[in-house]
């Protein structure tokens, strides 16, 4: 889809939208690079870039494209200052389908080289580029490189294939692209362009303190950002420069400086994403009196890095425990202001900040059994613990060990108990440095929120108890049940007692050697006024495999016999062995002919929640009828009209009223052979 915005510019410049969908493709099939086009001799242009398009892709097959064009958005996104990497990681979020605001050129690629000598290098390869698909087109078919979401030279995989026609035509459409992209020395592209460096883990700044390689601190710049960029580096290596690239999808970023004060709290409340499936940390309050106070942050505010720890995409919860557990008097916050109408934090702005807050309420919810140990610290706590795994609870932080007679194992403290919180700060999702800190600088009475998990072989035990408790109902199931309210399960044979008083049974079946049902007898209609009705156990397609201990093997019985079974008058009860088929053993079949005015049918019909039974079938009337439909064959379309659930009025009327091209879809037993023969 193309939607264009505008009509040409003076510079021959076109500003389109395009959609692409790879809805079964494995990218969307664009390389991107961020660069420099030259206008004029005078004017220069930065942006995001198409370097490559991927054969047989929808970035190819939707004719839009071509190397060379500039990205102004993406899903509605402004992308022209963004970095490579961050329009990269919009492409990865956007699934299946991304609209892009496309700016085109249409001045020749020799022109621009002429007015541009520096871009010699890249029209090589450029024309090389063309050649290669071209020959590969004269093949019938080839291989092309790009990918979905360009990174440093483009990486990635893709398939094509198109005739000379096509490729004829991206030719032509490429030879006019206009401008020429600025391409740095390969021996500079890792320093300049891109940081492809391992962001996990921690690094230390040339002041000595620690930061997350993933921080703004660690930021790289190219050759320009830094000429440009003239403000010195703190200790946490912040620039503003470098908040801005690392954070530039951002709004509003704001660098804050505080000292800390020990006689104040920190004084903010935190809140998360209002969507469960994203993590963020939301100031949702500040205390006046606290130390934050002083400094430009307001509730609504997301902090996204305190002193070098990146708090983007984490767990509000653990906040509170990095504030305290970073290094230095001095706190230095990277934050991103919102509009007030954005939303984003799951409550409301906190207007009166409490006294106190206490954001381990919620433990005892999540762990009812949970209990609070008060231990007085003298010097030492007398625990120790590690980061590990659990069966019952996953990952977290353990007691590993107690000192002998330390006031922790006098409180009750115990080995393998989980800690949860050390005061007001939960310790659920820390990691170790996290948790010792805490425990490390925690002075007094220190008040710990444990959890006594059991043992491995507690658990064990249980898993084995549960497994013999399944195993003791599966028997109990298995047990004979009292036949007059045994109840009928799917897929098992079953006894059952009706208790008759010399009533009618009330059913319709099929099954007998002259039928055409010959495999077993099969209930087809069930009438509310028999036996059978009002004892509420069987139901339509059940199988009868015997009847008072007699096999109804249909094989060497005629229709007749299997029905005088069911329509004997029994003095007092009747014993059944029923199999119920789940899911129901059926087949369907359609009988098509022409109705004659005024001739009927000839078919006693009864009514059924499935649609129509035939208690009766009058031969002479049609063929079709006499060769194909039996007694208990069940109606359940007429001439496409579903009849189940309809009335019987509505049913007959279909039926009488129709005149013509007769269809009906009929639905009969097709049981599988359970009876065995009887023995010569």
């Amino acid at each position: 889809m193309v939607q264009f915005l505008g009509n040409p510019g003076a510079a021959g410049e076109l500003v389109h939208m395009v959609t692409l969908d790879k809805t079964g493709k494995k990218s969307f099939g664009i390389c991107i690079v961020r660069g420099e086009v030259k206008d004029s001799p005078n004017t220069k242009t930065t942006g995001i870039f198409i370097k490559g398009i991927v054969p047989d892709s929808p970035a190819h097959l939707c004719g839009r494209l071509k190397v060379g064009d500039r990205i102004l958005s993406l899903n509605g996104k402004d992308v022209r200052n963004s970095t490579e990497q961050a329009v990269i990681d919009l492409i990865k979020e956007a699934d299946f389908k991304i609209d892009l605001e496309i700016q085109t050129f249409d001045k020749s690629d020799e022109q621009q080289a002429k007015a541009d000598p520096r871009s010699n290098g890249y029209m090589q390869a450029k024309n090389k580029f063309n050649q290669e698909q071209t020959s590969n087109s004269n093949a019938g078919g080839g291989q092309g490189m790009g990918m979905g979401q360009g990174q440093g030279q483009g990486q990635g995989m893709g398939q094509g294939t198109g005739g000379m026609n096509r490729q004829q035509t991206l030719q032509k459409r490429n030879t006019t692209f206009t401008a020429s992209m600025r391409q740095k020395h390969s021996n500079y592209a890792d320093e300049d362009d891109e940081d492809t460096r391992d962001m996990t883990g921690r690094i230390r700044t040339e002041s000595g303190y620690e930061i997350d390689r993933a921080s703004a601190g660690n930021c790289k710049l190219n050759k320009q950002e830094k000429d440009r960029d003239k403000e010195q580096e703190d200790d946490f290596g912040y620039t503003m420069a470098k908040i801005n690239k690392r954070y530039n999808m951002m709004k509003d970023l704001r660098r804050l400086e505080v000292q800390r004060d020990a006689s104040k709290p920190i004084g903010i409340a935190l809140a998360g994403h209002k969507d469960r499936q994203k993590m963020a940390c939301f100031v949702a309050g500040v205390d006046p009196n606290g130390v934050l106070a002083s400094v430009d942050i307001k509730p609504g505010d997301e902090i996204v890095e305190v002193n070098g720890n990146v708090l983007k995409n984490r767990c509000h919860l653990n906040a509170s425990a990095v504030f305290k557990n970073v290094d230095g008097d001095k706190l230095v916050l990277i934050t991103s202001r919102r509009k007030p109408n954005d939303e984003g934090m799951c409550v409301k702005p906190i207007k009166k900040f409490p006294t106190a807050s206490d954001e381990t309420k919620f433990i005892f919810d999540q762990f009812p059994k949970a209990r609070t140990v008060k231990v007085r610290k003298e010097g030492f706590l007398g625990i120790m613990v590690i980061y590990g795994k659990h069966a019952e609870v996953g990952n977290g932080i353990f007691i590993s060990d107690l000192r002998e007679g330390s006031n922790a194992e006098l409180a009750g403290v115990k080995v393998g108990d989980m800690l949860l919180a050390v005061n007001q700060d939960v310790t659920l999702e820390s990691n170790y440095d996290d948790a010792t800190g805490l425990l490390k600088r925690a002075e007094g009475v220190v008040t710990m929120i444990l959890l006594t998990l059991k043992s491995e072989e507690s658990i064990r035990a249980e898993k084995e108890a549960e497994e013999k408790k399944k195993e003791e109902a599966r028997k109990e199931q298995e047990k004979p049940q009292e036949p007059a309210t045994a109840e009928i399960k799917p897929n098992k044979k079953i006894l059952i007692e009706l208790k008759v008083e010399k009533k009618p049974l009330g059913v319709i079946v099929c099954g007998g050697k002259n039928n055409h049902v010959t495999t077993g007898c099969v209930i087809t209609h069930i009438y509310p006024e028999g036996v059978v009705a009002a004892d509420k156990r069987l139901k339509i397609f059940d199988h009868i495999c015997d009847v008072n201990g007699n096999a109804t093997h249909v094989g060497s019985m005629t229709t007749l016999k299997v029905h005088q079974l069911f329509h004997t008058t029994y003095e007092k009860t009747v014993m059944l062995t029923v199999y119920r088929a789940d899911p129901p053993e059926l087949e369907k079949f359609n009988v098509d002919f022409m109705k004659k005015p005024g001739k009927e049918l000839g078919l006693s019909l009864s009514p059924n929640e499935l649609g129509c039974t035939i208690a009766e079938v009058i031969q002479g009337q049609y063929p079709e009828i006499d060769s194909k439909l039996q007694r208990g064959d069940i109606i359940t379309k007429f001439n496409g009209d579903a009849l189940e659930g309809l009335p019987f009025q509505v049913c007959y009327a279909l039926f009488k009223g129709a005149n013509g091209k007769i269809s009906m879809e009929v639905t009969r037993p097709k049981p599988t052979l359970r009876t065995e023969a009887p023995k010569a």
